[in-house]
């Protein structure tokens, strides 16, 4: 692999790890357009340790609390209540990745399931959009309720579905439960960090007990993706929070559904 399609690699996963736009659309149509080749384990897991160090950079104060939060006779209640509740959360997505992952995997990641759920939670995320619009919201994650805890850690179960994007669908469940879309992508980023962590590990995992992988690339390569997911992972982060507290998610569906139109013409 060339050293720009690695560069390019570490593009997609560092905005579409953190943005509404559904990493698993990308990854269909990227090798359709520049005719790349699987990437391996080792490049998987460098680029999602880089986009795990920008999402505990960006956060780290939150991510400190909310660790401390989990310690055994932890004083601060707050955090310790909004730690407890990213880890009930998680349940739902873990549960379903246990049961269904493998099903999924082999089933539905054809270009034409994911062009179709592309289009259909862009329109669930114009309905959280629309709403968002014309409702007061909270920007205070320690007054979350443990049912809207829990509709929006379902919710991030759906993500398991390609086309779907884990961050756009607890974004708008966050919205739906009376977040402003700012507080509910905070929320959705600190929710998502066990998951990205869990990703990460695994695929390291999967890279050290595959011994054929590890020549594939040189460590230039493995540290440019590593580097390139990280500082556009971090952007992408600051640019979410930035577009929605001015526009909202608008521009995000309009690139969904072209997104999955291009994937259909592509299919043509």
């Amino acid at each position: 692999m060339e050293t720009w399609e690695v560069i390019l690699l570490g593009i997609i996963q560092g905005l579409t790890e953190f943005l509404p736009v559904s990493s698993s659309g990308h990854l269909i149509l990227a090798p359709r357009m520049f005719g790349f080749e699987d990437q391996g384990l080792a490049m998987d897991a460098v680029l999602h340790l880089g986009t795990l160090l920008s999402i505990i950079i960006f956060f780290y104060r939150d991510l400190w609390h909310l660790f401390v939060g989990l310690l055994p006779g932890a004083r601060d209640a707050a955090h310790r209540r909004l730690a407890w509740s990213i880890v009930a959360a998680s349940f739902p997505a873990g549960l379903l990745g246990l049961a269904l992952s493998h099903w999924i995997e082999e089933n539905l990641r054809s270009a034409q399931f994911v062009a179709g759920n592309l289009l259909f939670w862009s329109l669930i995320l114009w309905w959280a959009h629309h709403k968002s619009r014309h409702q007061e919201g909270s920007e205070d994650l320690f007054q979350l309720t443990w049912g809207q805890v829990f509709f929006i850690g379902c919710a991030q179960a759906m993500a398991l579905f390609p086309g779907t994007s884990r961050s756009g669908v607890t974004l708008a469940a966050g919205i739906f439960s009376g977040l402003r879309p700012t507080a509910a992508a905070r929320f959705s980023f600190l929710l998502g960090t066990p998951i990205i962590l869990a990703a990460g590990l695994l695929k390291t995992y999967e890279f050290l007990t595959a011994p054929a992988d590890l020549y594939r690339f040189d460590s230039g390569q493995l540290l440019t993706g590593f580097l390139v997911s990280f500082g556009v992972g971090y952007l992408a982060i600051r640019l979410l929070l930035e577009v929605l507290g001015k526009v909202g998610l608008a521009p995000f569906i309009w690139y969904r559904v072209l997104l999955a139109a291009v994937i259909l013409w592509q299919m043509g």
